[in-house]
């Protein structure tokens, strides 16, 4: 499995309702003094969610994240598919504004291909992204287009297929996945009325991840660190995985939004946390079938229907026997080559 071929907004943060607003503002609220008390801060602007689709058999778009910010808008995760895409582009054009800024969490395609249409239509947008980006272009994924053109060059393709690995392919080869601001470690990046918070991993879900704290709405935007039904293990470093969920489990956050499914709370979280770390014990000792239906069991509470809980059953009984098993691949994902 490549990351290649392997969903509402959360809870809505509480406001002051504006009608207690307005009598509060009417009549003024006295301090002990007599003088009148400032108003009541306006909340922060919230994310607007562009929800991605994981069950495709073309390949999933990753959830997208967009802020408004004082130079036009920061978008997190682009996702995959051109359809996706459009609807960051046409939220940018209801809000009349540019797309300042792109985070990319990590490299996967599922959350940066749609770097090339954002980047067409605002090429002065700056990509906020680790060096693992530009490692995978060169690497991994430079390979991956090699085959990619032997199947275009084969023909024998029907029209969709074709023009799937045309995208990929001029996504690999070009500029659009690769960071203009390097992440390296904790960054701000400002968006309206505060400022976001960026952090990076050590070898988790890749080499290196972006996750945000947004304090004002006390968010954790997690990128694929966290994914429901299931976590991908494609190119990853379990045990190092499991200190970047201890680390985001250090923030205050009421919400979490995920690479892919819907946002949840800190205790669904922490039912995710738990139930990962045991998924990982147990790829050590046991087979991948046994340790999906512990994750089946441990995760009972985030699958939300028979469609999540066969998907992740097959992913885990692929990811544990093909990929967390395997030495050689494990060394490379965890940065450690013998």
């Amino acid at each position: 499995m490549s990351p290649d071929n392997l969903q509402t907004e959360a809870s809505v943060i509480q406001r002051i309702p504006f009608a207690l607003l307005a009598i509060l503002a009417a009549c003024g609220d006295r301090a002990p003094d007599g003088t009148t008390a400032a108003a009541p801060a306006a909340p922060a602007p919230d994310y607007h969610l562009i929800e991605g689709t994981l069950f495709r058999s073309d390949g999933p778009n990753g959830n997208t994240y967009i802020y408004d910010a004082p130079d036009g808008l920061v978008v997190i995760d682009t996702g995959r598919h051109p359809e996706h895409a459009q609807l960051i582009l046409d939220h940018a054009r209801e809000r009349g504004q540019p797309i300042a800024a792109i985070v990319n969490t990590h490299w996967h395609l599922d959350h940066t291909t749609g770097n090339l249409d954002l980047r067409a239509e605002f090429p002065e947008a700056a990509v906020y992204a680790t060096p693992a980006s530009r490692e995978a272009r060169d690497g991994r994924l430079s390979l991956s287009r090699l085959r990619a053109q032997e199947r275009l060059d084969g023909g024998d393709l029907d029209d969709a297929t074709r023009a799937r690995l045309e995208r990929a392919s001029t996504l690999i080869g070009g500029e659009a996945l690769i960071p203009t601001v390097e992440v390296t470690g904790t960054m701000t990046l400002p968006v309206t009325g505060r400022d976001l918070e960026l952090n990076t991993t050590d070898h988790a879900v890749s080499a290196s991840d972006i996750w945000i704290w947004d304090a004002a709405t006390r968010t954790v935007i997690a990128g694929d660190l966290v994914v429901v039904p299931a976590p991908l293990f494609d190119s990853a470093c379990p045990a190092r995985w499991s200190e970047a969920l201890a680390a985001i489990d250090q923030k205050p956050f009421e919400r979490l939004a995920p690479g892919h499914g819907p946002a949840m709370t800190k205790a669904e979280f922490g039912v995710y946390r738990d139930a990962f770390d045991r998924l990982v014990s147990c790829a050590a000792e046991r087979t991948g079938e046994e340790c999906a239906r512990g994750w089946l069991e441990d995760a009972a509470p985030l699958l939300r229907d028979e469609r999540d809980r066969d998907y992740a059953r097959d992913a885990v009984t692929a990811y544990v026997d093909v990929i967390i098993k395997d030495e050689e691949l494990q060394a490379t994902y965890c940065g450690t080559p013998g």
